[in-house]
């Protein structure tokens, strides 16, 4: 962090270094021309060109190593920063999946992130930059001529703090408002597309796009908005440019009507404001844009790292589970588990190593939460313990635990390496052996699969979730109504099959019927 910040103060002076040479390279010029006319001795000519050149040279270098070691910083930050929120992603578990799935979260992450580095790059750099050549700018007007300070200090007050302060307060809040016109339209774009089959078929899909549209013409009308202010704050700093500009011009047509000044002081001093303000010039673009930067590292900031010290927290207090031998048990008491609102009573049960449990209730009492909460993905209230340590504070608890949950994702890759992720050494004899369980022996190792899966029923899907786990080495699965979709025959044998497979580990079955194999039942209620 300390080294970051020196590269960028060296990138800011060197930025400045450059804006300061090229005030010197005008000013030189002008003092080379001037002093030609006069036909000076050879040596004050010499002195002259050497100077031209120096400032050119060390304008170029000096720009040069600028960007180069700005770039290399703030592209060094941009990866850090991207680890540090996939990272901060990866420890919220489930509970955050809801916003992470949103549209707004998804933008935000791409968009974001990107221009919270470009804060840095495009305002705050070049606007550091601005201010230390500015006030040397400043500092040669009063060495040339101390009279200029009196137009070029208030200038430069304005032009470094009023009007940054202006735009900031007035296209700030178009940008705000812009930024949240895109969330929505993106929004309204990502429910489109998921329900466009439906919203074809129940013939709404009208009313989707009239939607868009409405949102089109909403922030067109922002971003006019947005247009109007920034000319209004162009008009601005035009004005002071041009208000210095003559200013300069009538001081120095005064002062030389009443003292004699040298025709080269004469020319540095009009030349002076010409080179001045270069700097604002190239700040002030991106400062007309910095406010969706700035609510785009604000963003980073609050939405996006917030939690990430409670997961680091939360990642310091889990310890990791040496199993080896040692027979499992699973104890659930008064365990509650809910997304943000209560669902199910408390339930309480207790499984050793080779048992099972059947968890039944009616259509949302809260079943399928319950898996995710036992399977730790869940926040829950209450105890649930593997041999005495919650599964909350347990960091290795996939080695213990696998299962099979209501909506089990199938990766666009083949069969074997959608099942090879339960268990990465597992020889296609074992991968084999447990498609015949869930009977999808038919179907190649080598099939690929398509995204999500689409080249698989409902039913095919969900039984190769339950095999996925059943290869797993896991001594405790969790199957959530792993034989839906298929006829009673079928499942009856797959039951068999599962149970048998299971028969040295925990088995958790959620379901509404069958497996009636399976001797321990609990009937989970509403709250």
């Amino acid at each position: 962090m300390v080294k970051a910040r020196f590269a960028m103060g060296s990138a800011a002076l060197l930025g400045a270094a450059a804006y300061i040479a090229g005030t010197g390279l005008t000013i030189s010029s002008g003092w080379l021309i001037t002093m030609a006319s006069s036909h000076p001795p050879i040596m004050t000519l010499g002195v002259a060109v050497v100077l031209v050149r120096f400032f050119a040279l060390f304008r170029a270098s000096a720009r040069y190593a600028e960007r180069v070691i700005s770039h290399d910083v703030i592209f060094k930050k941009l990866t850090s920063l991207r680890v540090a929120l996939f990272s901060s992603l990866e420890d919220r578990g489930i509970s955050a999946a809801r916003k992470i799935n949103s549209g707004t979260f998804v933008k935000s992450l791409v968009d974001d992130v990107e221009r919270g580095q470009e804060y840095q790059l495009r305002v705050v750099l070049p606007g550091i930059a601005a201010f230390l050549s500015v006030s040397a700018g400043v500092g040669l007007g009063f060495v040339l001529q101390p009279e200029t300070l009196w137009i070029t200090g208030p200038a430069s007050l304005a032009l470094l703090l009023l009007i940054p302060a202006f735009i900031a307060w007035s296209l700030r809040k178009c940008a705000t408002a812009i930024e949240g016109g895109e969330n929505e339209y993106f929004e309204i774009i990502t429910a489109t597309s998921v329900g466009a089959v439906e919203a074809k078929m129940f013939g709404f899909l009208k009313i989707e796009k009239e939607s868009l549209s409405a949102q089109e013409v909403k922030i067109m009308d922002l971003e006019r908005e947005l247009i109007r202010k920034t000319f209004t704050a162009q008009l601005i700093t035009l004005l002071v440019f041009s208000v210095v500009t003559i200013s300069i011009v009538t001081l120095v047509f005064q002062l030389a009507s009443h003292q004699s000044l040298p025709a080269v002081q004469i020319t540095m001093i009009v030349f002076l404001p010409l080179v001045l303000f270069e700097s604002i010039t190239n700040w002030y673009p991106n400062l007309y844009s910095s406010g969706k930067m700035i609510l785009a590292q604000e963003n980073i900031d609050r939405e996006l790292l917030v939690e990430k010290g409670s997961a680091d927290t939360r990642a310091h207090s889990q310890s990791e589970f040496h199993f080896a031998a040692l027979p499992l048990t699973l104890t659930l008491s008064k365990m509650q588990v809910d997304w943000g609102r209560e669902l199910a009573a408390p339930i309480s049960f207790s499984l050793n190593q080779g048992e099972s449990v059947v968890i039944s209730g009616k259509s949302g009492s809260g079943k399928s939460t319950l898996a995710m909460g036992v399977s730790g993905l869940l926040e829950y209230r209450g105890s649930c313990q593997i041999n005495g340590t919650e599964v909350r504070e347990i960091s290795n608890l996939p080695t213990l635990l696998s299962g099979a949950l209501q909506h089990s994702h199938i990766f666009s890759t083949s069969l074997r390496e959608n099942l090879k992720i339960a268990r990465g050494a597992a020889t296609d004899e074992e991968i084999l052996k447990v498609l015949e369980i869930v009977e999808l022996g038919h179907i190649s190792l080598d099939t690929r699969l398509g995204l999500a899966g689409r080249t698989l029923s409902g039913g095919e899907a969900k039984r190769l979730a339950v095999a996925r786990a059943l290869l797993s080495d896991a001594k405790i699965v969790v199957l959530d109504e792993p034989t839906e979709h298929i006829d009673p025959e079928q499942a009856a044998r797959i039951e068999t099959g599962i149970i048998h497979a299971c028969r040295e580990r925990i088995l958790i079955v959620i379901t509404h019927s069958g497996w009636l194999n399976v001797r321990q039942r609990v009937l989970l209620a509403r709250e």
